[in-house]
Protein backbone atom coordinates (compact mmCIF):
# COMPACT_ATOMS: atom_id res chain seq x y z
CA UNK A 1 0.00 0.00 0.00
CA UNK A 2 1.06 3.62 -1.50
CA UNK A 3 0.54 5.68 2.06
CA UNK A 4 1.75 8.81 0.12
CA UNK A 5 -1.18 8.24 -2.16
CA UNK A 6 -3.53 10.71 -1.12
CA UNK A 7 -6.92 8.73 -2.49
CA UNK A 8 -4.87 5.39 -0.03
CA UNK A 9 -4.98 8.32 2.83
CA UNK A 10 -8.84 8.84 2.50
CA UNK A 11 -10.10 5.93 1.12
CA UNK A 12 -7.96 2.64 2.33
CA UNK A 13 -10.68 2.21 5.58
CA UNK A 14 -13.12 2.55 2.54
CA UNK A 15 -14.33 6.40 3.14
CA UNK A 16 -12.77 9.55 3.68
CA UNK A 17 -12.14 10.34 7.55
CA UNK A 18 -13.58 13.75 6.85
CA UNK A 19 -16.95 12.32 5.78
CA UNK A 20 -17.61 9.00 8.04
CA UNK A 21 -16.04 10.44 11.55
CA UNK A 22 -15.31 7.55 14.47
CA UNK A 23 -17.13 5.51 16.53
CA UNK A 24 -21.24 5.55 16.24
CA UNK A 25 -21.56 7.50 13.22
CA UNK A 26 -19.09 4.94 11.23
CA UNK A 27 -21.09 2.32 12.41
CA UNK A 28 -24.73 3.64 11.56
CA UNK A 29 -23.16 4.35 8.01
CA UNK A 30 -22.19 0.94 7.46
CA UNK A 31 -25.38 -0.29 9.06
CA UNK A 32 -27.21 2.15 6.36
CA UNK A 33 -24.92 0.72 3.66
CA UNK A 34 -25.59 -3.11 4.69
CA UNK A 35 -29.61 -2.13 4.69
CA UNK A 36 -29.58 -0.63 1.28
CA UNK A 37 -28.16 -3.11 -0.06
CA UNK A 38 -30.26 -5.71 0.82
CA UNK A 39 -33.24 -3.87 0.04
CA UNK A 40 -31.58 -3.21 -3.52
CA UNK A 41 -30.87 -6.88 -3.66
CA UNK A 42 -34.45 -8.08 -2.81
CA UNK A 43 -35.58 -5.07 -5.64
CA UNK A 44 -33.78 -7.34 -7.83
CA UNK A 45 -35.05 -10.54 -7.08
CA UNK A 46 -38.36 -8.97 -7.31
CA UNK A 47 -37.96 -7.69 -10.50
CA UNK A 48 -36.34 -11.31 -11.46
CA UNK A 49 -38.83 -13.66 -10.40
CA UNK A 50 -41.43 -11.05 -12.24
CA UNK A 51 -39.98 -11.46 -15.65
CA UNK A 52 -39.12 -15.09 -14.82
CA UNK A 53 -43.21 -15.60 -14.34
CA UNK A 54 -44.22 -13.23 -17.29
CA UNK A 55 -41.89 -15.15 -19.70
CA UNK A 56 -42.01 -18.71 -18.61
CA UNK A 57 -45.02 -19.89 -20.45
CA UNK A 58 -44.08 -18.24 -23.82
CA UNK A 59 -40.19 -20.00 -22.87
CA UNK A 60 -41.61 -23.25 -22.34
CA UNK A 61 -43.51 -23.25 -25.51
CA UNK A 62 -40.84 -22.20 -28.05
CA UNK A 63 -38.47 -25.10 -25.95
CA UNK A 64 -40.93 -27.76 -26.37
CA UNK A 65 -39.74 -28.92 -29.96
CA UNK A 66 -35.82 -27.44 -29.43
CA UNK A 67 -33.01 -29.46 -30.15
CA UNK A 68 -31.74 -29.55 -26.51
CA UNK A 69 -27.95 -30.13 -27.70
CA UNK A 70 -28.04 -26.51 -29.06
CA UNK A 71 -29.34 -25.59 -25.70
CA UNK A 72 -26.52 -26.76 -23.65
CA UNK A 73 -24.24 -24.82 -25.87
CA UNK A 74 -26.34 -21.88 -25.46
CA UNK A 75 -26.11 -22.53 -21.73
CA UNK A 76 -22.33 -22.96 -21.63
CA UNK A 77 -22.03 -19.90 -23.99
CA UNK A 78 -23.82 -17.45 -21.55
CA UNK A 79 -21.57 -18.64 -18.37
CA UNK A 80 -18.69 -18.15 -20.25
CA UNK A 81 -19.94 -14.67 -21.48
CA UNK A 82 -21.02 -13.58 -18.17
CA UNK A 83 -17.84 -14.91 -15.92
CA UNK A 84 -15.68 -12.97 -18.78
CA UNK A 85 -17.18 -9.49 -17.56
CA UNK A 86 -15.46 -10.20 -14.60
CA UNK A 87 -12.32 -11.38 -15.88
CA UNK A 88 -11.98 -8.12 -18.14
CA UNK A 89 -13.25 -6.36 -14.85
CA UNK A 90 -10.09 -7.60 -13.03
CA UNK A 91 -7.82 -6.16 -15.93
CA UNK A 92 -9.06 -2.73 -15.02
CA UNK A 93 -8.66 -3.06 -11.65
CA UNK A 94 -4.94 -3.55 -12.31
CA UNK A 95 -4.75 -0.94 -14.66
CA UNK A 96 -5.51 1.34 -11.39
CA UNK A 97 -2.43 -0.47 -9.48
CA UNK A 98 -5.05 -3.07 -7.73
CA UNK A 99 -4.56 -6.40 -7.67
CA UNK A 100 -7.44 -8.91 -6.94
CA UNK A 101 -7.67 -12.72 -7.37
CA UNK A 102 -9.63 -13.54 -10.22
CA UNK A 103 -12.56 -15.26 -8.25
CA UNK A 104 -13.19 -13.11 -6.21
CA UNK A 105 -13.98 -10.37 -8.60
CA UNK A 106 -15.54 -12.75 -10.82
CA UNK A 107 -17.65 -13.04 -7.79
CA UNK A 108 -18.36 -9.06 -7.07
CA UNK A 109 -19.63 -9.13 -10.25
CA UNK A 110 -22.16 -11.83 -10.30
CA UNK A 111 -23.19 -10.27 -7.09
CA UNK A 112 -23.06 -6.85 -7.61
CA UNK A 113 -24.25 -7.22 -11.18
CA UNK A 114 -28.09 -8.53 -10.25
CA UNK A 115 -29.02 -4.49 -9.42
CA UNK A 116 -29.62 -4.34 -13.20
CA UNK A 117 -32.59 -5.52 -12.97
CA UNK A 118 -34.02 -2.68 -10.92
CA UNK A 119 -35.19 0.30 -12.83
CA UNK A 120 -32.82 3.32 -12.59
CA UNK A 121 -29.65 1.97 -14.24
CA UNK A 122 -27.06 3.05 -11.42
CA UNK A 123 -27.80 0.37 -9.12
CA UNK A 124 -25.24 -2.57 -10.75
CA UNK A 125 -22.38 0.15 -10.45
CA UNK A 126 -23.45 0.77 -6.91
CA UNK A 127 -23.50 -3.02 -6.10
CA UNK A 128 -20.25 -3.38 -7.61
CA UNK A 129 -18.49 -0.30 -6.39
CA UNK A 130 -19.64 -1.33 -3.21
CA UNK A 131 -18.92 -5.16 -2.86
CA UNK A 132 -15.14 -4.00 -4.32
CA UNK A 133 -14.99 -1.42 -1.46
CA UNK A 134 -15.79 -3.18 0.85
CA UNK A 135 -13.00 -6.28 -0.70
CA UNK A 136 -10.44 -3.55 0.08
CA UNK A 137 -10.09 -1.63 -3.10
CA UNK A 138 -10.23 1.97 -2.21
CA UNK A 139 -13.50 3.42 -2.68
CA UNK A 140 -12.95 5.97 -5.69
CA UNK A 141 -11.08 3.10 -7.80
CA UNK A 142 -13.47 0.91 -6.66
CA UNK A 143 -16.65 2.52 -8.55
CA UNK A 144 -14.49 4.24 -11.12
CA UNK A 145 -13.06 0.74 -12.05
CA UNK A 146 -16.95 -0.57 -12.73
CA UNK A 147 -17.57 2.93 -14.36
CA UNK A 148 -14.52 2.81 -17.04
CA UNK A 149 -15.43 -1.54 -17.17
CA UNK A 150 -18.82 -0.64 -18.44
CA UNK A 151 -17.43 1.49 -20.57
CA UNK A 152 -14.67 -0.58 -22.35
CA UNK A 153 -17.24 -3.26 -21.99
CA UNK A 154 -19.82 -1.90 -24.74
CA UNK A 155 -17.29 -0.09 -26.77
CA UNK A 156 -15.85 -3.68 -27.01
CA UNK A 157 -19.24 -4.20 -28.01
CA UNK A 158 -19.73 -1.53 -30.83
CA UNK A 159 -16.42 -2.96 -32.72
CA UNK A 160 -17.77 -6.53 -32.98
CA UNK A 161 -21.03 -5.05 -34.20
CA UNK A 162 -19.67 -3.06 -36.72
CA UNK A 163 -17.60 -5.69 -37.76
CA UNK A 164 -20.51 -8.08 -38.41
CA UNK A 165 -22.72 -4.89 -39.87
CA UNK A 166 -21.84 -5.90 -43.89
CA UNK A 167 -23.34 -9.48 -43.25
CA UNK A 168 -26.38 -7.58 -41.32
CA UNK A 169 -26.98 -5.17 -44.44
CA UNK A 170 -26.78 -7.94 -46.75
CA UNK A 171 -30.33 -9.02 -47.84
CA UNK A 172 -31.47 -7.72 -44.38
CA UNK A 173 -31.17 -4.13 -45.52
CA UNK A 174 -30.84 -0.91 -43.31
CA UNK A 175 -32.61 -0.53 -40.13
CA UNK A 176 -33.28 2.18 -37.74
CA UNK A 177 -31.36 0.40 -34.66
CA UNK A 178 -28.35 0.13 -36.26
CA UNK A 179 -28.16 4.20 -35.86
CA UNK A 180 -26.91 2.88 -32.41
CA UNK A 181 -23.32 2.38 -34.19
CA UNK A 182 -22.64 5.57 -34.37
CA UNK A 183 -21.83 5.79 -30.64
CA UNK A 184 -18.41 3.89 -31.68
CA UNK A 185 -16.35 7.20 -32.86
CA UNK A 186 -17.98 8.98 -29.66
CA UNK A 187 -17.20 6.80 -27.45
CA UNK A 188 -13.67 5.99 -28.46
CA UNK A 189 -12.94 10.04 -28.01
CA UNK A 190 -14.80 9.66 -24.33
CA UNK A 191 -12.35 7.24 -23.43
CA UNK A 192 -9.32 9.78 -24.35
CA UNK A 193 -7.80 10.68 -20.67
CA UNK A 194 -8.44 14.46 -21.02
CA UNK A 195 -12.21 14.09 -21.62
CA UNK A 196 -12.27 11.83 -19.03
CA UNK A 197 -10.43 14.36 -16.56
CA UNK A 198 -12.75 16.99 -17.82
CA UNK A 199 -15.79 14.70 -16.69
CA UNK A 200 -13.87 14.09 -13.21
CA UNK A 201 -13.89 17.71 -12.84
CA UNK A 202 -17.37 18.50 -13.42
CA UNK A 203 -18.34 15.45 -11.04
CA UNK A 204 -15.92 17.53 -8.35
CA UNK A 205 -17.81 20.67 -9.06
CA UNK A 206 -21.39 18.76 -8.50
CA UNK A 207 -20.38 16.87 -5.18
CA UNK A 208 -18.11 19.54 -3.81
CA UNK A 209 -15.62 17.03 -3.33
CA UNK A 210 -12.16 16.71 -4.37
CA UNK A 211 -11.56 13.52 -6.08
CA UNK A 212 -7.84 11.46 -5.79
CA UNK A 213 -7.45 10.13 -9.00
CA UNK A 214 -4.89 9.50 -11.77
CA UNK A 215 -7.25 8.56 -15.30
CA UNK A 216 -5.15 5.54 -17.28
CA UNK A 217 -3.87 6.72 -20.32
CA UNK A 218 -5.96 6.69 -23.46
CA UNK A 219 -3.68 3.73 -25.40
CA UNK A 220 -3.65 1.50 -21.95
CA UNK A 221 -7.91 1.79 -22.02
CA UNK A 222 -7.92 0.86 -25.88
CA UNK A 223 -5.85 -2.28 -24.96
CA UNK A 224 -8.56 -3.36 -22.62
CA UNK A 225 -11.38 -2.82 -25.04
CA UNK A 226 -9.57 -5.83 -26.96
CA UNK A 227 -10.17 -7.98 -23.49
CA UNK A 228 -13.75 -7.95 -24.03
CA UNK A 229 -14.21 -8.71 -27.28
CA UNK A 230 -14.25 -12.79 -26.37
CA UNK A 231 -17.35 -11.51 -23.68
CA UNK A 232 -19.44 -10.73 -26.94
CA UNK A 233 -18.35 -13.73 -28.98
CA UNK A 234 -19.75 -15.34 -25.95
CA UNK A 235 -22.90 -13.70 -25.59
CA UNK A 236 -23.55 -14.21 -29.61
CA UNK A 237 -22.45 -17.45 -29.66
CA UNK A 238 -25.06 -18.36 -26.74
CA UNK A 239 -27.94 -16.61 -28.32
CA UNK A 240 -26.82 -17.62 -32.09
CA UNK A 241 -27.42 -21.37 -30.84
CA UNK A 242 -30.89 -20.94 -28.77
CA UNK A 243 -31.50 -19.72 -32.18
CA UNK A 244 -30.51 -22.60 -33.66
CA UNK A 245 -31.73 -25.11 -31.06
CA UNK A 246 -35.37 -23.76 -32.66
CA UNK A 247 -34.27 -23.63 -36.42
CA UNK A 248 -31.41 -24.89 -38.57
CA UNK A 249 -31.90 -21.77 -40.59
CA UNK A 250 -30.23 -19.53 -38.25
CA UNK A 251 -27.32 -17.28 -39.82
CA UNK A 252 -24.40 -16.97 -37.35
CA UNK A 253 -23.19 -13.53 -38.24
CA UNK A 254 -26.58 -12.36 -38.63
CA UNK A 255 -27.60 -13.58 -35.46
CA UNK A 256 -24.36 -12.25 -33.77
CA UNK A 257 -24.86 -9.05 -35.08
CA UNK A 258 -28.23 -8.39 -33.94
CA UNK A 259 -27.42 -10.03 -30.45
CA UNK A 260 -24.26 -7.24 -29.70
CA UNK A 261 -26.24 -4.13 -31.25
CA UNK A 262 -29.47 -5.57 -29.01
CA UNK A 263 -27.40 -5.38 -25.88
CA UNK A 264 -26.06 -2.33 -26.65
CA UNK A 265 -29.28 -0.71 -27.03
CA UNK A 266 -30.60 -2.63 -24.19
CA UNK A 267 -27.49 -0.60 -22.24
CA UNK A 268 -27.98 3.05 -23.84
CA UNK A 269 -31.60 2.79 -22.59
CA UNK A 270 -30.61 3.55 -18.73
CA UNK A 271 -34.14 3.49 -17.44
CA UNK A 272 -34.95 0.43 -18.62
CA UNK A 273 -34.25 -2.59 -16.12
CA UNK A 274 -31.32 -4.44 -17.97
CA UNK A 275 -32.88 -3.74 -21.12
CA UNK A 276 -35.68 -5.55 -21.64
CA UNK A 277 -37.99 -5.24 -24.58
CA UNK A 278 -35.13 -3.33 -26.28
CA UNK A 279 -32.96 -6.67 -27.29
CA UNK A 280 -36.26 -8.32 -27.83
CA UNK A 281 -37.01 -4.98 -30.83
CA UNK A 282 -33.58 -5.29 -32.09
CA UNK A 283 -32.84 -8.77 -32.07
CA UNK A 284 -36.06 -9.39 -33.95
CA UNK A 285 -35.96 -6.37 -36.72
CA UNK A 286 -31.77 -7.17 -37.19
CA UNK A 287 -31.11 -11.19 -36.67
CA UNK A 288 -32.82 -12.21 -40.19
CA UNK A 289 -35.10 -14.78 -38.07
CA UNK A 290 -38.67 -15.14 -38.95
CA UNK A 291 -40.55 -13.34 -36.18
CA UNK A 292 -42.11 -16.20 -34.37
CA UNK A 293 -38.29 -17.75 -34.01
CA UNK A 294 -36.77 -14.37 -33.46
CA UNK A 295 -39.71 -13.58 -30.47
CA UNK A 296 -39.01 -17.11 -29.41
CA UNK A 297 -34.94 -16.89 -29.16
CA UNK A 298 -35.52 -13.09 -27.54
CA UNK A 299 -37.34 -14.81 -24.41
CA UNK A 300 -35.37 -18.26 -24.24
CA UNK A 301 -32.12 -16.28 -24.13
CA UNK A 302 -33.48 -13.61 -21.93
CA UNK A 303 -34.55 -16.28 -19.65
CA UNK A 304 -31.37 -17.98 -20.11
CA UNK A 305 -29.07 -15.02 -19.35
CA UNK A 306 -31.35 -14.28 -15.83
CA UNK A 307 -30.64 -18.08 -14.95
CA UNK A 308 -27.30 -17.56 -15.39
CA UNK A 309 -26.87 -14.49 -13.05
CA UNK A 310 -29.52 -15.58 -10.58
CA UNK A 311 -27.39 -18.50 -9.86
CA UNK A 312 -24.21 -17.23 -10.20
CA UNK A 313 -24.53 -14.79 -7.53
CA UNK A 314 -26.19 -17.15 -5.31
CA UNK A 315 -22.89 -19.54 -5.92
CA UNK A 316 -21.04 -16.27 -5.29
CA UNK A 317 -22.50 -14.56 -2.50
CA UNK A 318 -20.37 -16.32 0.29
CA UNK A 319 -16.88 -15.17 -1.52
CA UNK A 320 -18.23 -11.38 -2.87
CA UNK A 321 -19.27 -10.91 0.98
CA UNK A 322 -15.69 -10.91 2.63
CA UNK A 323 -15.25 -7.96 4.43
CA UNK A 324 -11.02 -7.61 3.72
CA UNK A 325 -8.57 -9.92 2.00
CA UNK A 326 -7.59 -10.91 -1.41
CA UNK A 327 -7.39 -6.92 -2.88
CA UNK A 328 -3.27 -5.91 -3.07
CA UNK A 329 -3.50 -2.34 -3.75
CA UNK A 330 -0.65 -0.38 -4.99
CA UNK A 331 0.28 2.79 -6.63
CA UNK A 332 -1.55 3.80 -9.85
CA UNK A 333 0.82 2.62 -12.69
CA UNK A 334 2.23 6.02 -13.69
CA UNK A 335 2.77 7.08 -17.48
CA UNK A 336 3.72 10.34 -19.59
CA UNK A 337 0.20 11.09 -20.54
CA UNK A 338 -1.11 10.33 -17.50
CA UNK A 339 -3.43 12.49 -16.44
CA UNK A 340 -3.78 13.30 -12.25
CA UNK A 341 -6.68 14.31 -10.14
CA UNK A 342 -6.17 15.42 -7.16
Amino acid sequence: MDQSDPENRADEAGAPEALVPPGRSRGRAVGLTSLLGLLVGGAAMFYVVRRLAKDWPDASDALADADLTWVAVAVVGAVLAMSSIGWGWRHVLRLLGVRVPLGRVVAWYYVGELGKYVPGGVWPVLGRGELARRGGVPRTRAYASVALSLGLLYLAALFVAAGFLPFALSGGGFNGWMLFLLALPLGVVMLHHAVLARMVSVVEKLTRRTIHFEIPQWRDSLVLVARYVPTWFFVGTATWAVARSLTPDASYPKVMFATVLSWTAGFLAVPVPAGAGIREAVLTASSGLDGGVAAATAIVARILFVLVDVIGAAVCAPIAGRKRGGARVGPVPRHDEAVVIH
